[in-house]
């Protein structure tokens, strides 16, 4: 089986080092586009990648073709490799607010299609993604993108429905959590200790707490409730956040990211 990218961005470039690093995927059988030469040349150095000449090229070559440009780019490129698409093909779009439908609308066969959100984690093959297939994908074509994006973190099926809800809790509320250990680690410097010590100790302490919950029956509150001591300085910092809308601001921030997933699918 062959795959291309067409488009190799951050994500792309992410998902390619982990297939590469999985050592599950023969070089030979990777090919991918680019509109810079350049950053094709340096990922075909690191990941073995076969440079393609053209988006109908990178389609023509493979047999899942994954599609990692920018939503406003689709309407260019679907037309240009619309001769390669076939009902053999799969295509598997990581392109925010997309839907399946707009990519089977946009070939005359019946086209097997996997939409994906990952998320920027994929860096560090540590990300969560969403996967949920098209009208005309099968469950061994869900196997096939479930494999390819195992290399990069966990995998998730969800109903396309549920897409909007997983884009902003599993993919951009990582920049929030971003925000999170900069704001611990600018109250550290204030504090009195170092730029990079603090910054570490924020990092160290989100991954742990991240672990902790993640294996633990217990919820979340009665972890936290562990760490309040009655009267202690914990209770005091957690009520200081409730009292100043920290729950109320990432509840917001979500909401506001879901509606402009739906806008951009309009």
């Amino acid at each position: 089986m062959t795959y291309g990218f067409i488009g190799l961005g951050n994500m792309a470039g992410a998902i390619l080092r982990g297939m590469s690093a999985s050592g599950k995927f023969a070089g030979d059988t990777v090919y991918g586009y680019n509109r810079s030469p350049e950053k094709t040349r340096r990922l075909a150095e690191e990941t073995g990648l076969i440079p393609c000449e053209s988006p109908l090229d990178t389609a023509q070559r493979s047999d899942v073709l994954i599609l990692a440009v920018k939503p406003q780019m689709m309407a260019d490129v679907l037309p240009e490799i619309a001769p390669a698409v076939t009902q053999d093909k799969l295509l598997v779009s990581i392109a925010a607010g997309k839907p399946t439908g707009f990519y089977e609308s946009a070939f005359p066969v019946p086209v097997p299609v996997v939409r994906v959100m990952p998320n920027i984690n994929a860096k560090v093959r540590a990300a969560t993604t969403a996967i949920c297939k098209g009208a005309y994908a099968t469950d061994a074509h869900l196997e096939t993108v479930r494999a390819l994006f195992e290399t990069v973190g966990s995998v998730f099926t969800l109903p396309e429905a549920q897409f909007p809800a997983f884009s902003a809790i599993g993919g951009a509320s990582g920049a929030f959590i971003h925000l999170y250990i900069d704001a611990l680690s600018s109250a550290g410097v204030k504090a009195g200790l170092p730029r990079s010590m603090a910054q570490d100790i924020a990092c160290q302490t989100v991954l742990g707490s991240a672990k902790l919950t993640q294996e633990s029956p217990e919820h979340p509150i009665e972890l936290m409730d562990q760490v309040c001591s009655p009267g202690g300085t914990t209770i005091e910092g957690v009520h200081t956040l409730k009292r100043l809308g920290f729950e109320s601001a990432v509840h917001q921030a979500i909401e506001a990211i879901i509606e402009k997933d739906r806008k951009l699918a309009e």
